[in-house]
């Protein structure tokens, strides 16, 4: 894995960690039509790098989002001083909005349990070691794992569908309809809660489709979009904290250290300029556009798919 690779892994990944296209299913993409990234020899490179790509972009929300997050660290102890001493009010409509966004937080991190019940048992997948698919955590992995990509072309189509749903749903009821900015709801923490257990499929973008399950349920789009990121922020830091445990030290060279770096700031410093990007288009009512864009990727995927298994040539830059 070259530096220029972990580049623009970087740049992909700071820019569709955060507009609604699935950072993991591009990442997955541009994994299979890199020369090297298409053969087995920079499988646990890539890996490791993807991991920590992830780091950069959560170092971008906490520095967008800086100010909001240490207000939610002070009010967090606070809450714990008042519970503790008695002075606790379980009432949402009496606390200020960093406390309730707190609760909404635990409330929507809660629903990660969804992706570890053994309910998918009966479709007959087995992932790579010979264990059963028995799980949508399971699920993920199998689909990020294979040389396919016509997971990841169906799931774009479908976080298509979702961003043009919320959005059309949005227009037609207008303001009027919506809730009060900067107020959420326990419906609404919920509903996003699920689509952050959906976004585990590579192609279905995380934030995406937590905003628009904050729309559909009538969330004002920009108070929808705060929560989303900042409730991202426990799962994406517990779920790379597992992984980091599973890396393959041994066989990270220096030269690798040295690109996954390169790879980290760039995914930092893009992410940074997507967060503030993504927040311009939806204030300026242009959100749908992405709905349009993951459609066409989709079904672009979905052809390109199509011919790999026809003439079983594997598309791939440089071969």
């Amino acid at each position: 894995m070259s530096i220029w690779e972990a580049i623009i892994q970087g740049i992909v990944q700071g820019l569709t960690e955060f507009l609604p296209v699935s950072s993991s299913g591009h990442l997955s993409l541009v994994q299979h039509i890199l020369p090297s990234t298409s053969s087995g020899s920079s499988e646990v490179g890539n890996q490791t790098l993807s991991l920590f790509l992830h780091f950069g972009t959560l170092f971008a929300v906490f520095i967008v989002y800086r100010k909001l997050i240490w207000n939610l660290i002070l009010e967090f102890f606070r809450m714990c001083k008042d519970f503790f001493t008695g002075k606790f009010v379980w009432k949402l409509d009496k606390m200020n909005k960093e406390r309730r966004m707190i609760i909404f937080v635990f409330v929507a991190s809660a629903f990660a349990i969804l992706l570890f019940l053994p309910i998918l048992g009966w479709i007959g997948l087995e992932l790579a070691d010979g264990e059963i698919v028995k799980s949508i955590s399971d699920l993920s992995e199998y689909f990020s794992n294979d040389s396919s990509i016509m997971a990841e072309g169906v799931f774009f189509v479908f976080t298509g569908i979702l961003i043009l749903l919320a959005t059309t749903f949005d227009f037609k009821f207008g303001v009027r309809e919506r809730q009060e900015k900067d107020v959420l709801t326990l419906r609404n923490a919920c509903a996003m809660g699920l689509g952050q257990c959906l976004a585990s499929m590579p192609g279905i973008s995380r934030s995406g489709t937590t905003t628009t399950m904050g729309m559909i349920t009538g969330a004002e789009k920009n108070t929808a979009l705060e929560f989303s990121f900042i409730m991202g922020i426990p799962a994406i830091l517990a779920a790379n904290l597992l992984e980091v445990k599973d890396v393959e030290w041994s066989a990270v060279s220096t030269p690798m250290i040295v690109s996954i770096i390169v790879g980290v700031v760039v995914s930092a410093v893009v992410g940074i300029i997507a967060i503030k990007l993504l927040k311009w288009i939806v204030s300026n009512d242009k959100f749908h556009y992405f709905g349009y864009y993951c459609l066409v990727l989709g079904v672009v995927v979905i052809i390109l798919h199509t011919i790999e298994s026809v003439t079983g040539v594997r598309f791939s830059l440089g071969r």
